[in-house]
């Protein structure tokens, strides 16, 4: 349920309702007299707010939760990826023509009455349109193809004119610029050279046991400061994994698709960095809470 719901809305939706039950209240008049009301007024608050504080509170652990890796060494599955967005082809916004990777784009009527009235009266929706164009993402090690459809896209970009009574609005993702990105990393292996996997495999096992501390906080699961025949087969595994990721970036570049995951795991595309989407979800949930914790308050005094 979570996964199907837009942060920015939950939080406006949930800030809003809650300040519309007191106006509401404030409107009716309601006295500390009036219990059977404000009780069932506070409650529709407080599930809000308990929501609101959970929904952001849940996508603070996805994103925390999600390994971080660069192309070359990711392995299949849910991952956080870094890395500069660019097309093979040159793309543009549809209006205005700004080079990005992804947009989408509103047209308005904007009929005035008069040339000194600011307020239009007309303002249907006219068209709307969104890419589904594949793009590019490159690190240091490679490159994959991101699909956008169905991600929540967390933009920094919107352009607003006027032209002809008609009001433009486009939101974009700049081209040349990091993005982050949080989904599903699909590979897709033609028959592999299986003593390039082994030598890449010896490769990365012998790099590990040079950093004998690293090679501790991942592995020593138990905690004795050693690393059993479990514990290293898990690295092993690993290895393999890196190995098989490597081998398919060398001979085939672009067959690394980042998309939308089938389960319950978010899909996000960013111009914002995890720390700065961490911080925004764990001050909301704050904010959330607290209100939370106000509302209740109320409501048992009211009791």
């Amino acid at each position: 349920m979570f996964r199907k719901l837009k942060s920015d809305g939950v939080n406006l939706a949930a800030t809003a309702a809650v300040g519309g039950i007191f106006i509401a209240a404030y409107q009716m008049h309601l006295s500390k007299a009036d219990a059977q009301t404000w009780g069932s007024l506070l409650s529709i608050a407080l599930l809000l707010s308990f929501f609101a504080a959970l929904f952001n509170y849940w996508r603070l652990l996805k994103i925390t939760e999600a390994p971080i890796s660069t192309i070359a060494a990711a392995a299949q599955g849910y991952i956080e990826l870094h890395g500069v967005a660019s097309t093979q082809q040159p793309f543009a916004t549809p209006y205005h023509g700004i080079p990005c990777v992804w947009y989408r784009a509103w047209v308005y009527a904007n009929r005035l009455d008069n040339p000194y009235s600011k307020k239009p009266i007309d303002s249907r929706l006219l068209e709307y349109l969104e890419s589904d164009t594949t793009f590019q993402l490159k690190d240091q090690t490679g490159t994959c193809v991101i699909n956008p459809q169905g991600a929540e896209i967390i933009f920094a970009k919107m352009h607003t004119f006027f032209k002809n009574e008609h009001r433009y609005v486009e939101e974009y993702l700049p081209a040349g610029k990091p993005l982050y990105v949080l989904g599903q990393l699909d590979t897709r292996h033609e028959q592999v050279d299986g003593e390039v996997i082994k030598r890449d495999v010896r490769a990365i096992l012998a790099d590990l046991k040079t950093r004998p501390q690293q090679l501790l906080n991942r592995y020593d699961h138990n905690r004795n400061g050693q690393i059993d025949m479990n514990e290293w087969e898990l690295a092993r595994q690993d290895a393999i994994k890196q190995a098989h990721a490597k081998y398919a970036m060398r001979t085939h570049i672009g067959d690394f698709t980042l998309s939308k995951p089938a389960d319950n795991h978010l899909f996000l595309i960013s111009t914002k960095t995890p720390h700065a989407l961490s911080a925004s979800y764990r001050m909301w949930a704050m904010i959330h809470l607290g209100m939370f914790v106000v509302l209740l308050f109320i409501y048992l005094k009211l009791a």
